[in-house]
């Protein structure tokens, strides 16, 4: 199973979800910066949480498709 691979596609798919709710949510932080609590934890967890969920289903998915890839063609490669 190309191990690599599935680890590549993981954290790509991580910083895509990361970035996809990070830079929406910087967007309302910046059009309400005077009113803002900055001590808001979920500024920074939400975007880590949904990146890390995302690159776990990726992860899982690709790891499944090399499986049933390497059980169909009987080789390791």
């Amino acid at each position: 199973m190309k191990i690599n691979d599935v680890w590549q596609r993981a954290l790509k798919t991580f910083v895509q979800a990361f970035l996809g709710v990070l830079i929406p949510q910087i967007v309302l932080i910046l059009s309400n910066i005077y009113e803002y609590d900055w001590n808001n934890w979920l500024t920074w967890a939400l975007p880590i949480i949904t990146g890390a969920l995302a690159a776990g289903i990726s992860a899982a998915w690709n790891g499944i498709i090399n499986a049933s890839e390497v059980k169909k063609n009987g080789k390791d490669s």
